[in-house]
C-alpha cells in the first residue's frame, strides 16, 4: 500500500519522474485546508448552541462524534508516521498540526517545490517533492478515516436531530450541511488522487476528472446520508445496530483478504480495517491497487437497491424521490467519468 510505496517514490523521483505541480493543485490543497479547519469549527460551536439551548443530550452526542473519531485517527496518524519515518518532525506537533490544518505540511510543500522549480534549484525541487509525495500518503489516509469517521456521523446526527426535533434549519445549520458534504466528496477525491500519486506508473486525475469524481462522490454519499438518516430519526437503535453489523462485516472482510497493514500490531490493524467498513456504509473505494469494475458494478447495485427497498417502505414520496435520483446521477457519473475522464483511459 501508500506505505510501502514510500521507498520506491523516492527511487522514481531520484530519476526526475514528477508530476508537475500547476497552480490549480496548490490552490485546491489551500482550499483543503481551510475547509478542515471550518469543519472543526462548525462541529464545536453546533455543540456549544445545544448547551446553551439546554439540549445537553444533543451536545454530548455532538462532542462524542468529535472526540471518538478524533483519537481514533490521532492513533493511526501516529502509527503511520512512525512506519513512513517521518517522526522527526516532532509527533505531537505533527499530530496536533494535521488535525487542525490537515493538508498544511502539502501545502507548504508545494509551494516550497514551485519556488524552487522557478528558482531552478533541481536538488531542491527533488527534495521537496519527495517530501509532497510523502505527505500527500500520510495524509490520504486520514482524509478517508476523516471523511467518514468524523464528518458522516456528524451530518447524520445534525439531520437526525433537524427530522426529531423542532430545530429549525436556519441558514448556519445550512452552511453546515454544504461543508459537511462538500468536505467528504472533496476527501475521498483527494484520496484518490494521492493514492493515484504514490503509484508513479500511473497518470494523475486531470482537473476534469477530479471535477467529474467529486460530483458523483457528491451524489452518492448525500443519497446515502440523507437515506440513513431518515431510518436514524424512525429506528434509532436499529439503524445503529444495523450499520454496526454492516461495519464489522465489511471491516473484517477487508482484514483476511486484502490484509492492509499499517501497523505492526494487528489489533490496530483491524481497528483500520473497521474504518474502510465505515467507508463502505457510504460509498466504495479500493484498499488496494487491483481491477475494480466488477467491485464498482457489485456495490452499486447492491445499494441502489437498498435504497429502492428502503424508500418504498418508510421514506415519503418527495424525498425517497430525491434519493433515488441522486443515486442514480450518481452511477451515470461514475460510468462517465470511468469511459472518458480516467487516467488510464484519457489523461487530458
Amino acid at each position: 500500500m501508500k506505505i510501502a510505496a514510500n521507498t520506491r517514490m523516492e527511487e522514481v523521483v531520484d530519476a526526475c519522474v514528477m508530476v508537475p505541480i500547476n497552480p490549480l493543485s496548490i490552490v485546491l490543497t489551500g482550499v483543503s485546508v481551510v475547509l478542515r479547519f471550518l469543519s472543526i469549527i462548525i462541529n464545536w460551536s453546533l455543540a456549544y448552541d445545544y448547551w446553551l439551548g439546554g439540549l445537553y443530550s444533543y451536545t454530548a452526542w455532538t462532542i462524542g462524534s468529535i472526540l471518538v473519531p478524533m483519537v481514533i485517527t490521532s492513533i493511526i496518524y501516529t502509527n503511520v508516521l512512525a512506519a513512513s519515518n517521518s517522526a522527526q518532525r516532532g509527533m505531537l506537533s505533527t499530530v496536533v498540526l494535521s488535525y487542525l490544518f490537515r493538508d498544511g505540511y502539502a501545502l507548504h510543500y508545494a509551494l516550497e517545490c514551485s519556488k524552487a522549480k522557478t528558482q531552478g534549484h533541481k536538488e531542491l525541487e527533488i527534495k521537496y517533492y519527495q517530501q509532497l509525495l510523502r505527505e500527500e500518503c500520510d495524509v490520504g489516509f486520514i482524509r478517508l478515516f476523516d471523511s467518514f469517521l468524523e464528518s458522516s456521523p456528524q451530518k447524520i446526527l445534525q439531520l437526525v436531530i433537524l427530522m426529531r426535533s423542532s430545530t429549525k434549519l436556519t441558514y448556519y445549520r445550512l452552511f453546515a450541511f454544504v461543508i459537511y458534504f462538500g468536505s467528504i466528496a472533496w476527501c475521498i477525491q483527494a484520496y484518490n488522487r494521492s493514492n493515484r500519486l504514490a503509484q508513479l506508473d500511473k497518470y494523475d486525475i486531470a482537473a476534469k476528472g477530479r471535477f467529474v469524481q467529486f460530483l458523483f462522490l457528491l451524489c452518492l454519499t448525500v443519497s446515502r446520508t440523507l437515506c440513513i438518516a431518515y431510518m436514524a430519526s424512525l429506528f434509532p437503535l436499529e439503524t445503529l445496530c444495523f450499520c454496526i453489523l454492516h461495519v464489522c462485516f465489511c471491516g473484517t472482510v477487508v482484514f483476511v483478504f486484502d490484509s492492509p497493514t499499517i501497523a505492526q500490531s494487528r489489533v490496530l490493524n483491524y481497528i483500520y480495517c473497521l474504518t474502510f467498513g465505515v467507508v463502505y456504509i457510504f460509498i466504495f473505494t479500493p484498499v488496494k491497487d487491483a481491477p475494480t469494475k466488477y467491485k464498482y458494478a457489485s456495490y452499486l447495485t447492491f445499494c441502489l437497491l437498498q435504497n429502492i427497498v428502503v424508500c418504498v417502505l418508510y421514506i415519503p414520496i418527495y424525498l425517497s424521490t430525491a434519493i433515488i435520483a441522486l443515486y442514480i446521477c450518481g452511477i451515470v457519473l461514475t460510468i462517465y467519468y470511468y469511459l472518458f475522464c480516467h487516467p488510464s483511459i484519457l489523461c487530458l
